[in-house]
């Protein structure tokens, strides 16, 4: 169970490192943004193994971002550099994949069923993404006035 879990770790780490090789991120940001996005998956895991899903992908999404928030001023870049490659993992791709698949063989209300959590939670994700981005604003804002 603990090697399990290590390796999905290990392979959250690998699979946000190289979608920030894909996404051109400069070279200098590359370990803190896989690094970000295994913070953040521990976090989603943890949650959705105590029962909790969509609390996991709004408490992943959360940190995921503030960490993307920080290292942003850090390194004077745009936040998104670290943001997209941290929450890819997290994204829930196979809900999607399991809507799709359920309308492509008529059971409209699994679709229905599989297509409202995943909406769900990916309106967690949205909300933890937009409060975190509000902070940082409204914390910028103090420090120029």
């Amino acid at each position: 169970m603990i090697i399990k879990f290590v390796l999905e770790i290990i392979y959250c780490f690998t699979a946000s490192l190289f979608f920030a090789l894909i996404m051109n991120a400069p070279k200098k940001t590359l370990i803190l943004s896989s690094l970000t996005a295994s913070i953040g998956y521990f976090i989603y895991i943890t949650c959705i193994n105590n029962g909790s899903i969509k609390l996991g992908f709004f408490l992943g999404t959360t940190i995921v971002a503030f960490m993307g928030e920080i290292y942003a001023r850090k390194f004077k870049m745009p936040a998104t550099i670290f943001i997209f490659p941290g929450v890819i993992p997290i994204v829930p791709g196979l809900g999607l994949y399991q809507t799709i698949f359920a309308l492509v063989q008529d059971d409209i209300f699994l679709a229905l069923e599989t297509g409202v959590n995943t909406i769900l939670n990916i309106g967690a994700m949205a909300i933890a993404m937009a409060m975190v981005s509000l902070i940082a604003l409204k914390m910028s804002i103090k420090k120029a006035e």
